[in-house]
C-alpha cells in the first residue's frame, strides 16, 4: 500500500503542478473537468441507478459558469443544480431516491463549487498561483504528516467510530508538519506576517483533516469502503481530493478577506 502511495504520488504530482504553474485558464478549467467526471463516474457507480451525466452535469454547472462569472457564477451553478437534478430524476424513475438527489447536490456543492474557487484563484493577482499551490500542496503535506506519525507514534484512536486508523497522535503530525511548510511558504514567498503564515498552515491542515474525515462519514453512510479505484493506493478520485474541497474555497475567501 505504501509503496503504491509513493507511486501514484510520484507520476500525478508532476502533472498536476505543471498545469497549476505554467497552464493558463483554459488548461486549468480542463484538468477540473477531468476530476469532476472522474467524481460523478465514482458516485454513479457507488449509487448503481444514478446517471453519469447527471452527476456531471451538476458538478460541472458551478465551474463552467464561474469561468464568466466568477465567484457570483459558482454560486449560480450550485443552485441551478437543483432543477438540473429535478430534471434528471423525473426522466429516470429508477434513480429517484433520496440518496441519488442527495449525490447530485453534494456533486455541486462539495465537488463542483469548491473546485470552481481552486481556478478562481488564479485571478488573485499578483499571488494567485501559490494560493493554488497552498490549496493543492497542503492537504498532501498534511495528509503525509498524518500518515507517517501516525504509522510511527499513533497510540490513541482520533476518531474511532468514523476511521479507526486515525490516531490523534497523526493528527498533530500532520499539523505540525504542515504548519512547518506551509507556514515557511506563504511567510516567504506571499509575504506573510510569522503568526499570519502559522495560522495559514494550521488552518490548512485543520480543514484537510475535515475534509478527509467528511467523506469517510460519506462512505459509511454509503456502506462503502472506497468510492473508487482509480488511484492506486489511494481509492478513487474522491479520496484524493476530499481534503482538497475543504482547503480551495478557505484559501480563495481567507485571501480575499485579508486583502480587503
Amino acid at each position: 500500500m505504501l509503496r503504491w502511495r509513493f507511486v501514484t504520488a510520484l507520476i500525478l504530482a508532476p502533472i498536476i503542478l505543471a498545469a497549476i504553474m505554467y497552464g493558463n485558464w483554459v488548461v486549468v478549467a480542463a484538468v477540473l473537468l477531468i476530476v469532476i467526471a472522474r467524481a460523478a463516474q465514482e458516485l454513479s457507480r457507488a449509487l448503481d441507478k444514478l446517471p453519469f451525466v447527471a452527476a456531471f452535469g451538476a458538478g460541472a454547472l458551478p465551474l463552467l459558469l464561474s469561468l464568466s462569472y466568477g465567484t457570483s457564477g459558482a454560486l449560480a451553478g450550485v443552485f441551478l443544480s437543483l432543477p438540473w437534478s429535478l430534471l434528471w430524476l423525473s426522466g429516470y424513475p429508477e434513480a429517484r431516491t433520496l440518496r441519488a438527489l442527495l449525490a447530485l447536490l453534494l456533486m455541486a456543492l462539495w465537488v463542483g463549487a469548491p473546485l470552481a474557487h481552486l481556478g478562481l484563484m488564479q485571478d488573485l493577482e499578483p499571488d494567485g498561483r501559490y494560493l493554488v499551490l497552498v490549496a493543492v500542496v497542503g492537504p498532501w503535506i498534511s495528509d503525509s504528516g498524518a500518515y507517517f506519525a501516525g504509522r510511527f507514534f499513533g497510540r490513541h484512536a482520533l476518531f474511532p467510530t468514523l476511521s479507526p486508523k486515525k490516531t490523534v497522535e497523526g493528527g498533530f503530525g500532520g499539523l505540525l508538519v504542515t504548519v512547518a511548510v506551509v507556514g515557511y511558504f506563504t511567510h516567504t514567498l506571499l509575504g506573510f506576517g510569522v503568526e499570519e503564515a502559522v495560522l495559514w498552515g494550521a488552518g490548512i491542515s485543520l480543514l484537510s483533516q475535515a475534509g478527509d474525515l467528511f467523506e469517510s462519514i460519506l462512505k459509511r453512510l454509503l456502506e462503502l469502503k472506497d468510492l473508487g479505484r482509480a488511484l492506486p493506493g489511494h481509492g478513487g478520485i474522491l479520496d484524493r481530493v476530499d481534503s482538497l474541497l475543504f482547503t480551495a474555497p478557505a484559501v480563495y475567501y481567507l485571501y480575499v478577506l485579508s486583502a480587503a
